[in-house]
């Protein structure tokens, strides 16, 4: 790739409306989570950051899970109620085979950190908690300093910003301006209204000029409260359709 240029790397459209996106912090992986509009039943995608390729796919088969996070090799779900935000029962699904490395109904999720799971048993309201290795599901006493160690997270968010720089400003109609610092350049994105709706734009820039610009979407109903989300050089977006994933390389 080209430096200072903006380069799709790819775009991945889904049947159902996605629900939730998780990045790996140890791989350049996300996990994806969609359901079905009739059933609410989910299915989790696991793809690659370099071309969108899907390594993994893996259904539950109970509409009560919900992705809690993808650390290494694992992508970790837990139960959710119908009244509350969580409840007893935790998976952790092994990506390279593609199966339920462990399963229980006995624990409530409290934290996910660095290579272990920290639950309470669904019997106690404080106390009974336990760690739990992502590796084996075995269980060991809870230790203060694993608990303090939480996952890495490389997942950076364009910033709001109101004073645009000369050759931003020439824009015409233009809405709403983000900026993210890269490594010796700046990536803008911003909104253009048409007849028909807005243009999503990004922009790569030195101090002084654009070196490379794209849209991203055209004629959208609205304009998006938080346009993408980045991880190193490259960037992700979901369409407004809810369908799809695009990202580039910046």
């Amino acid at each position: 790739m080209l430096k200072n240029t903006i380069k799709k790397a790819f775009q991945k459209d889904f049947i159902e409306n996605i629900w939730k996106i998780e990045v790996n912090g140890y791989r350049d992986q996300i996990a994806v989570e969609i359901r079905d509009s009739q059933t609410t039943e989910p299915t989790y995608h696991i793809l690659r950051f370099e071309d969108g390729a899907e390594i993994m796919q893996y259904r539950p088969g109970e509409k009560d899970w919900t992705i809690e996070g993808v650390q290494k090799d694992y992508l970790i779900l837990k139960k959710v109620g119908e009244q509350t935000p969580t409840k007893e029962g935790i998976q952790i699904i092994d990506i390279r085979t593609q199966k339920p490395l462990f399963t229980s109904y006995e624990y409530v999720l409290l934290d996910v950190c660095e290579d272990y799971l920290h639950v309470r048993h669904r019997s106690f309201t404080s106390g009974g908690e336990k760690l739990i290795t992502l590796t084996t599901g075995e269980e060991f006493p809870v230790s203060d300093n694993i608990i303090a160690r939480y996952p890495k997270n490389r997942v950076c968010f364009p910033l709001p910003y109101d004073n645009p720089p000369e050759f931003l400003t020439q824009r015409d109609k233009q809405k709403d301006l983000w900026v993210s610092k890269l490594s010796d350049t700046y990536l803008w994105c911003y909104h253009t209204q048409q007849n028909d709706g807005y243009d999503l734009h990004i922009a790569v820039s030195n101090l002084e000029r654009i070196l490379d610009e794209t849209i991203i979407q055209s004629a959208i109903p609205k304009m998006f409260p938080q346009p993408y989300f980045r991880v190193g050089n490259q960037i992700f977006f979901m369409a407004d359709n809810k369908h799809e994933i695009v990202s580039y390389l910046v």
